[in-house]
């Protein structure tokens, strides 16, 4: 249970609105626990070689195989970022890729 709870710790998010939308990178701010920011990020980019980095380095930490990993972290008491789950984010972002990376291994 203590790994269900280390997950749940949330990765708050916070968007300063660009004045650019075209630009390639977003300001962002990451406020709370930050040692899961990456998986915020990945979503924010819509880059699953982010994502896949994020999820390799936490096996041992949170599951055993990067498949386990991305079960627990898009559980529903997972990872959130800006109060939502991880899949929820991708759609309010647009994260295309990315969530069709999580909904069709999770």
């Amino acid at each position: 249970m203590k790994l269900v709870k280390a997950i749940a710790v949330t990765a708050t998010l916070l968007s300063v609105c660009s004045a650019n939308a075209a630009a390639p990178q977003k300001d962002v701010r990451f406020v709370g626990e930050t040692q899961f920011a990456g998986f915020c990020k990945a979503i924010i980019n819509d880059d699953i070689k982010v994502l896949r980095s994020s999820l390799s380095r936490n096996v041992g930490r949170i599951g055993a195989s990067q498949r386990e990993v991305l079960r627990m972290v898009t559980s529903e008491e997972g990872l959130t970022c800006n109060g939502s789950s991880l899949i929820e984010f991708s759609v309010e972002r647009d994260a295309n890729a990315v969530h069709e990376y999580l909904t069709s291994r999770s």
